[in-house]
């Protein structure tokens, strides 16, 4: 008898046990989007049958610690010649790559070798920085939240110099003190790379490999401007086209990175998963706990909010959680890596499109849940007009570009933002208004005004200069035929007339040579010699300006009213010419 009731205890026991067990283990495992994983993949495929017709090729992963949820190969890395993506396709990573020089940094911290906190200039050659400021040191965690008050730099598309050469050659203004202003900085990335390899004593790709691809078995993925640290993925990335948002086939985009840690990273989807995963499960990567958690707290807020906006160079995106990410884009590839720590998931996408946008930002939605844009109260304080990235020349002989998209944007409602997440602060006295990686600064109409109205007076100086000396040649070419002769004092005029409108037309044109060789990524767009000629170019024309003033000419009233426009002609080039900064040589 006591046997049986001591088994039927048993079986209660065991049943009460059990069954919860059992009914956990059938119920679906969700995403944090509540999408059920077993699901994941029909929805993506669903997604990219949705957009495909302006899909070129897509590589994408969905995994969490213990392995792959879901993978995808989808399109073509060679549209023209039917050539479609597998698993042997490379694809660059685009500002992915700025993580290896995060996770290099975060090693060198775990080993002691730098303090994250102290002034980067303790770790670079004496005088190394010739552009700085402000008297606020400029610390490593400022690098990785770029915030080192640095203007924007040329993208470096040279890969024939080392990294203290590319540098030390060009320096970035440094427009604001350091901590104040977000403004994405492929410069300051570069300086981090740099230091690394001063504190290890070896060349930055050489680190990378032997401590972060190495030990992870990343065996194809490639880091140098021209790819040559990795044969395989040097020949593969031949063979990968390039192709524009909607699609359509790009010009050359096999193109040297020379600040190559902060965009050249170029291999397998499958490696940048081993990468990735390292990441989520916290191991190979550092030694010590420690590091990981503090790699993952918070280093940097939303203007006006305790939102956490960067990470030790890590991103945070808003979808139906915060998540860690990092987006990158070159020319004809876009690729974006999301982490979510609490579910510890992982999505990583690739594709050979240049700002491709509806694979990299809208389809991770099925996986981390709707993006999330601004609260209401946010929205309800939003100022309709013009905002200017500070991701620009702010300051010095470049500072022109900014009157110009995509440096300058017009926003009429809230719903120009409703696919991103934004905060407004005006604690400065000043509108700023914070998307994820960069700060924009609101615009007065009075100061656009001003701009463009200087900017235009510059404009129609050069063109009336030009018409003038077209009519000073054919008139003068007349008089040389018939053989008739000016004065004396009127030959003087007429050099003065010459004089002034060739070195107003000189200025727009040697403006012009100087934005055609910074957008080719030629150094010599910002050698000095070229803001040398515009200073020179500014006195002949001030002193133009003013001759006829010093000197009385004998006119008729044609005369008179021609010699005070190219006068004005003359002021309005010098008025530009100090108003944008183009005489200081000296920055450069």
């Amino acid at each position: 008898m006591k046997r049986i009731i001591l088994l039927t205890i048993f079986a209660i026991l065991t049943l009460g046990l059990f069954q919860p067990l059992t009914g956990l283990a059938e119920e679906p495992q969700k995403l944090p989007s509540g999408t059920d994983r077993s699901q994941i993949g029909q929805k993506i495929q669903d997604f990219v049958k949705e957009h495909e017709k302006t899909m070129a090729g897509m590589e994408t992963a969905v995994f969490d610690a213990r392995g792959t949820i879901y993978r995808g190969n989808f399109g073509y890395i060679d549209k023209e010649n039917k050539i479609k993506t597998d698993d042997s396709s490379v694809f660059e990573w685009g500002a992915i790559t700025k993580l290896t020089v995060w996770v290099s940094v975060m090693q060198l911290w775990e080993e002691g070798k730098i303090n994250l906190e102290e002034d980067i200039r303790t770790y670079l050659p004496e005088g190394f920085l010739r552009n700085l400021r402000y008297d606020k040191a400029i610390t490593m965690l400022d690098l990785m939240n770029h915030q080192t008050g640095f203007d924007t730099s040329p993208n470096y598309l040279k890969g024939d110099k080392s990294l203290k050469e590319i540098l030390t050659i060009y320096q970035p203004i440094q427009s604001f003190e350091p901590g104040t202003v977000t403004a994405y900085s492929n410069y300051g990335t570069g300086l981090a790379a740099y230091m690394v390899e001063r504190l290890s004593g070896q060349r930055f790709a050489d680190y990378v490999h032997e401590h972060i691809f190495q030990p992870l078995g990343m065996d194809r993925t490639a880091i140098l401007p021209d790819l040559s640290d990795n044969a395989y993925v040097q020949a593969k990335r031949r063979e990968a086209m390039g192709y524009d948002s909607q699609g359509q086939l790009l010009g050359s985009t096999n193109l040297e990175f020379g600040l190559y840690p902060a965009s050249r990273a170029t291999g397998t989807l499958e490696d940048l998963q081993k990468f990735a995963q390292a990441l989520l499960k916290r191991e190979t990567l550092f030694q010590r706990l420690e590091t990981w958690a503090t790699f993952y707290t918070g280093t940097s807020t939303y203007p006006g909010t305790d939102m956490v906006r960067n990470a030790h160079g890590f991103w945070t995106s808003e979808y139906g959680l915060s998540v860690l990410s990092q987006g990158g884009h070159t020319v004809g590839f876009s690729a974006n890596l999301l982490l979510d720590l609490e579910s510890e998931v992982c999505m990583i996408v690739m594709t050979n499109q240049s700002i491709e946008e509806r694979y990299n930002f809208a389809m991770p939605e099925l996986v981390f849940g709707q993006r999330k844009t601004a609260s209401p109260a946010t929205q309800k304080n939003f100022e309709p007009g013009y905002y200017r990235s500070f991701r620009i020349f702010n300051s010095g002989p470049l500072s022109i570009a900014k009157i110009v998209p995509p440096f300058l944007d017009r926003f009429s409602s809230p719903d120009a933002l409703k696919d991103e997440f934004w905060t407004l602060d005006d604690s400065s006295g000043r509108t700023i208004l914070s998307l994820s990686s960069s700060d924009f600064e609101k615009v007065s109409d009075l100061a656009l005004f001003t701009d463009y109205a200087l900017t235009g007076l510059g404009i129609l100086a050069s063109l009336f200069a030009l018409g003038n000396l077209l009519c000073s040649f054919l008139k003068d070419g007349i008089r040389l035929i018939s053989g008739r002769q000016k004065t004396a004092a009127l030959r003087s005029w007429k050099i003065w007339n010459y004089v002034a409108s060739l070195a107003t037309i000189a200025v727009p044109l040697q403006l012009l040579l100087v934005f055609q060789a910074v957008l080719k990524n030629d150094f010599s767009g910002i050698s000095p010699w070229r803001y040398m000629v515009f200073a020179g170019l500014g006195l002949v024309l001030a002193v133009c300006s003013a001759y006829p003033l010093l000197r009385k000419f004998q006119l008729s009233r044609g005369g008179k009213i021609l010699t005070v426009l190219t006068s004005l002609s003359a002021l309005a080039i010098v008025a530009n010419i100090l108003c944008w900064s183009l005489y200081q040589w000296w920055v450069f």
